[in-house]
């Protein structure tokens, strides 16, 4: 094992690497004894270290042993599951100070080291030993309808990061899930409730699902900060955790004006532990005090203390007794303490049993302060759709700055997406992101595409996922693609380049796209069964794209033939094709080469810097699929979103366009031109086809069956009906097109 010696904060830090056996063990011990420090907190980062033995264990115990009895400890940090599961059945996670990160460590390392020597004291049947914290600050929050922040009384997305250790009145999930809210507790490791209603049972929401599950808050208290005292307790036959409060409040802060408790406790009776929390305050100190101690009143279900002074909080029991020995760190014991197998239930602090040991984290509060004050400051321009329920999502995604920005970007069907620009907590701006909000099962669908697809093939020029969150139905995404240029980038969708630059630059940002940035899918075509009428129905996608035809264009899915008055022909109804084509042939196969496709590809989710780098976005349809699947959606996105027949005769020489680009029998064949209206962004269209139809020719092999082109496209020319942006006569040059596939189609299996 190597065994690297260093400091952090004034820290020493032992960072392993390797296996801690019984050789390494001597290492270690030979290491440890060398060490010639004052300090008496070290942190040992296990984060390297990939076996634990028996003797090592030994080894660690007894330097814990040494630096306990001079008034210190061990913090270890980064345990991989295996070193965690040793320690668990060896049942010395309780006794050892155990952390996330090295980081975590050391400040509780440094937390510790600040602490006074110990004074102690009696306070009824108890013996109190107390140790200050030098230099700490914390603050008392108060959240609720009326404070001085608009989103104080907000209900949607409060977690439990954003509560803290807090107790008061609200439900877990939406507002409007429970009945009546009721008494509630929360941390950042779990929160309960217990519902206002007769009977109740409480309930808890612990560990990673504590995340993502809101908080529904009608009024709250909670600490933040650093406690300015470590008690432990100490009384055999056993002492009234009121009692023993205030004795503490008397002999730590006497002429404070409010001190927060937060306990973790050994109890006599059935249930073995508990953990409480509760603020305590003197009414006439707080008077004399701002307007914000008035607020102290307010607090629900207060209790009456034998000195004159006033106590609200709650308790949640606990079926195990905690490890309080040496507990220094909250956070650490509560996670070990507070376990769904080990949370009792919630319980007024009149109804505590006796503790018989305990240790008590002392707050004395410098300020009270909104809550919600400290939340994510979010501010919303472009106008656009948001949901108040948005703002809790936003909070998680960005949970290390101060405020941030969104700025509404167009375009989207079933998510909103937003530039972000943020601030850090120190107000430095952060590197640009984009925010995307959306169904949380399309959105799931996005992060398994990025885990499966974008990181492993195109990286940069797809998206860098920096976080993603969930609060009920919705679902959103944290992520950037400025790794080229840097923040000061500038981004258009390509849709704008499309409109405005000359056509030999749009042509060039195509064979950009699809040759360089997205060619490590396209260039690894695989050969096998696919399910083409099965796999390109729009239906999956577009529901009620039947009765939208039949509503908005007058077209019915059960007459068999369309009149197109446009050419003057009677063509294939291609919603009758739908409704009866699509299902009698979902069961056939045929063999043709699949890859993984971006599956709804536009000039809406491809983004442009001022240096001509392409970023892809909107991962949720991707998947492997008909290599051609992308040009052949693309290729409507240009001849109906892109073109504007102002009058019948414009959609009369549109259709005599679309029926040359129809005219073709081989995918390798270039589609013809003709078209005599005025419109310049039909050129421009046929111009990107035919480089289109060139790309889907080479992703093939060159095998030119235009059947399996037909159908990718016809999946993106139905919905054209349904699209609320589009023309009443758009939306009739979509239908004629789709006629015209249908008929081609059947044309070239023989079925005219």
């Amino acid at each position: 094992m190597d065994i690297a010696v260093s400091s952090g904060a004034g820290v020493p830090v032992l960072t392993l690497g390797g296996r801690f056996d019984g050789t390494a063990a001597a290492v270690f011990d030979r290491e440890a004894a060398a060490l010639e420090s004052e300090a008496v907190h070290w942190a040992v980062d296990f984060s390297q270290v990939t076996y634990l033995s028996s003797l090592g264990i030994r080894s660690v115990m007894a330097l814990e042993q040494r630096l306990k009895a001079r008034g210190g400890g061990l913090v270890l940090a980064d345990l991989s599951p295996m070193v965690r599961r040793v320690l668990h059945v060896s049942r010395l996670e309780g006794f050892l100070t155990i952390v996330p990160t090295l980081a975590d460590a050391i400040e509780v390392a440094r937390t510790s080291a600040s602490m006074s020597p110990a004074a102690e004291l009696t306070i009824g049947p108890c013996r109190a030993r107390i140790r200050r914290v030098a230099g700490s600050e914390s603050t008392l929050e108060w959240w609720g309808p009326g404070s001085s922040d608009s989103r104080a009384g907000a209900s949607f997305g409060i977690s439990t990061g954003d509560l803290g250790v807090a107790f008061g009145v609200g439900t877990l999930g939406e507002a409007g899930d429970a009945s009546l809210p009721g008494r509630l507790i929360s941390t950042p490791q779990f929160s309960a409730t217990l519902g206002a209603e007769s009977g109740a049972i409480t309930d808890f929401i612990v560990g990673d699902a504590s995340r993502v599950v809101p908080i529904s808050v009608a009024t709250a208290w909670a600490l933040s900060g650093a406690p300015a005292a470590l008690v432990e307790l100490n009384g055999p036959s056993g002492c009234a955790l009121l009692d023993a409060l205030d004795g503490l409040y008397a002999a730590i802060e006497p002429s404070a004006a409010v001190l927060g408790f937060i306990v973790l406790a050994q109890t006599q009776g059935h249930q073995p532990g508990l953990f409480a929390v509760g603020i305590a305050f003197d009414p006439e100190t707080a008077r004399t005090r701002a307007d914000s101690y008035r607020q102290l009143e307010a607090m629900p279900d207060q209790i009456a203390l034998p000195s004159g002074r006033r106590l609200a909080g709650g308790a949640i029991t606990l079926q195990a007794r905690p490890a309080i020995d040496g507990a220094s760190d909250l956070a650490g014991a509560l996670r070990s303490a507070a376990t769904l197998a080990t949370l009792g239930g919630l319980v007024a602090l009149t109804e505590c049993a006796p503790a018989t040991n305990a240790v008590v984290w002392v707050y004395a509060p410098t300020e009270i302060r909104s809550g919600a004050a400290k939340l994510l400051q979010v501010n919303v321009e472009g106008g656009g759709e948001w949901r108040p329920e948005w703002d809790g999502i936003v909070r998680h995604l960005y949970a290390d700055c101060r405020s941030v920005t969104l700025t509404t970007l167009p375009g989207g069907f079933m998510s909103s997406t937003f530039k972000a620009v943020a601030y850090d907590q120190d107000g430095r701006r952060t590197l640009p992101s984009v925010v995307k909000i959306g169904p949380a099962d399309v959105t799931r669908r996005e992060v398994e595409a990025n885990r499966h697809y974008i990181s492993r093939f195109i990286l940069n020029n797809g998206t860098t996922l920096l976080g993603d969150a969930e609060h009920g139905e919705w679902a959103g995404l944290r992520y950037n693609f400025l790794g080229v240029n840097g923040p000061d980038s500038r981004l258009t969708w390509l849709y704008d380049q499309y409109l405005h630059r000359p056509l030999p630059d749009v042509l060039s940002l195509f064979e950009q796209l699809f040759t360089r940035v997205l060619k490590p899918w396209y260039a690894q075509p695989k050969w096998e069964q696919v399910f083409l009428f099965r796999d390109h129905s729009p239906l999956r996608l577009f529901p009620e794209l039947l009765a939208a035809a039949e509503s908005t264009l007058g077209l019915s899915a059960e007459s068999p033939e369309f009149e197109c008055r446009e050419l003057g022909a009677r063509l294939p109804n291609p919603f009758y094709f739908l409704k009866h084509e699509y299902p009698r042939h979902a069961g056939e196969s045929r063999l043709w080469y699949t890859s993984v496709c971006h599956g709804d590809l536009n000039l809406r989710n491809v983004l442009v810097d001022e240096r001509d780098n392409l970023y892809v976005i909107d991962f949720s349809e991707t998947r492997p699929r008909n290599v051609v699947s992308d040009f052949a959606r693309l290729e409507p996105v240009l001849k109906f979103e892109m073109t504007r027949p102002e009058s019948d005769d414009d959609l009369h020489h549109l259709v005599v366009f679309e029926e040359a680009l129809m005219s073709v029998t081989a995918l390798d064949q270039p589609p013809p031109f003709r078209y005599d209206g005025g419109d310049p962004m039909v050129a421009r269209a046929h111009a990107g086809i035919t480089l289109l139809r060139r790309y889907a020719d080479r992703a093939t092999l060159f095998e030119t069956d235009l059947v399996p082109y037909w159908l990718a496209m016809l999946e993106w020319t139905y919905p054209a009906v349904c699209y609320r942006q589009l023309t009443l006569r758009q939306k009739r040059y979509a239908a004629c097109s789709a006629a015209l596939i249908c008929r081609s189609i059947l044309q070239l299996e023989g079925r005219a």
